[in-house]
């Protein structure tokens, strides 16, 4: 039976590029020889800060550019959600005319009016926003969430005579469209 050969990873590749002597390194940093196997051969590697401190001072090696060698292929995620991008613009947006603070918005107002504006493309009365929203009755939250968007600019209100109720239309402006990345045309 073939005993399966064991692959190095990332930074076991490393010291054996650079000829480097493990069993002299344990005993230089004292981190013991298992430990350095594991660090070597383990398919996910979890080195500690201290220990590839230790390492670097032991070879003969800058730290940081130890570390930019092993790691330096790590990027943040900078790439949103069409949702996450929607629920930034319009926190910038609403923070920058100081309407959070000022009728004490939440995130998931933040988050409602993201789902609401998009929805406006098209008139909407009330009764369809919340049952967008899986709500059965206005409440003040929503009703502040509607007021914000008209006071930011996002929104447009309309009252409708509707088979004899007056009701609410809101639709989306221009400026809205532009937030919520809608094209114009």
């Amino acid at each position: 039976m073939k005993k399966k050969k064991r692959m190095l990873n990332a930074f076991g590749e490393y010291l054996e590029k650079r000829s480097v002597n493990k069993a002299q390194v344990c005993k230089r940093t004292g981190i013991h020889p298992t430990r350095m196997t594991w660090l070597c051969y383990a398919p996910v590697l979890y080195i500690r800060s201290n220990e590839l401190q230790l390492i670097s001072l032991a070879i003969n090696v800058d730290v940081c550019k130890m570390q930019l060698d092993l790691f330096g292929e790590l990027k943040l995620k900078e790439e949103f959600t069409p949702s996450e991008q929607l629920t930034n613009n319009i926190s910038k947006l609403l923070s920058d005319k100081n309407l959070i603070n000022k009728n004490n918005i939440t995130d998931k107002d933040i988050e409602r009016i993201a789902l609401i504006l998009p929805f406006c493309i098209k008139e909407k009365v009330e009764s369809e926003i919340l049952q967008l929203l899986g709500l059965k009755r206005r409440s003040s939250r929503i009703i502040m969430s509607l007021k914000v968007c008209i006071e930011a600019g996002l929104l447009t209100s309309h009252m409708k005579n509707l088979e004899g109720n007056i009701v609410s239309e809101y639709v989306l402006t221009d400026f809205g469209k532009q937030i919520t990345g809608i094209d114009l045309k």
